[in-house]
């Protein structure tokens, strides 16, 4: 019989529905998902929605995770909520490069039979059962969480990150610097940004806050983004957001 590590951490796949949907219990899909060849072992460093998902949480994950001995698991299988599973995926991924992890969650309470969390945690079960060697999300369909370069020895490192998503008439003086340990622009789907960046730019390098561009294209290759510095290429915000707090 192979063994199976199931954390739970809350999300909608642990909830169900009374006058609203709310927590109940962590592992509740055990209730509905029954394998005669696999043995689920079961812990949950911490029980939330995962809209309220923080750096102490993730923290909680983090040790938990690292502390598993994977020569006892086929792998790991992580229950989360739908709202941050796409930032918790890229922040394991780029933790734990190498390990046979997989995210899954669940688009409604397990009382709904149309919910998709039953179809989502069979694929997870399957493709540990598999030998799979890296992290994968599970959500309508198994996708890998993380194809840039593994990081150097990662150790979880929370920052204070200013996350700013370009718009039309953007005014950068809205924005407060204190405290602010790194600023992470993302750029328009031509990987381009408002030219008025510049000056604030120049005003994080003379505050020593660094300052990065990210963008799922490979090059950016528009006149208006000829001068930009410290691009991240090949990038969802995700995963650059969790290499800035892994590095």
């Amino acid at each position: 019989m192979d063994n199976i590590l199931l954390v739970g951490t809350g999300g909608t796949i642990a909830c169900s529905e009374k006058e609203k949907i709310c927590l109940d219990r962590p592992f509740k899909i055990l209730d509905y998902c029954k394998y005669d060849n696999v043995h689920f072992d079961c812990v949950s460093p911490f029980f939330a929605l995962s809209e309220n998902m923080n750096f102490d949480m993730w923290q909680k994950l983090y040790y938990c995770i690292n502390s598993v001995d994977f020569s006892k698991y086929k792998g790991v299988i992580v229950l989360h909520g739908s709202d941050t599973l796409s930032f918790t995926a890229s922040f394991l991924a780029n933790a734990f490069y190498d390990k046979s992890i997989v995210v899954i969650a669940s688009d409604k309470p397990l009382e709904d039979d149309t919910a998709n969390g039953f179809e989502n945690f069979d694929l997870a079960v399957n493709a540990v059962l598999r030998g799979i060697d890296r992290v994968y999300v599970s959500y309508d369909g198994l996708h890998r969480a993380e194809n840039n370069p593994p990081l150097t020895n990662p150790v979880f490192n929370p920052k204070n990150i200013l996350i700013i998503s370009p718009c039309v008439n953007i005014d950068y003086n809205n924005y407060n610097l204190d405290g602010v340990d790194a600023v992470l622009h993302t750029m328009y789907h031509s990987a381009t940004a408002p030219q008025n960046v510049s000056d604030f730019y120049k005003k994080c390098r003379v505050k020593g806050i660094p300052f990065y561009f990210v963008t799922e294209n490979s090059s950016a290759n528009y006149e208006s983004a000829k001068d930009f510095e410290n691009i991240i290429f090949n990038s969802t915000l995700e995963s650059a957001y969790a290499r800035l707090l892994l590095s």
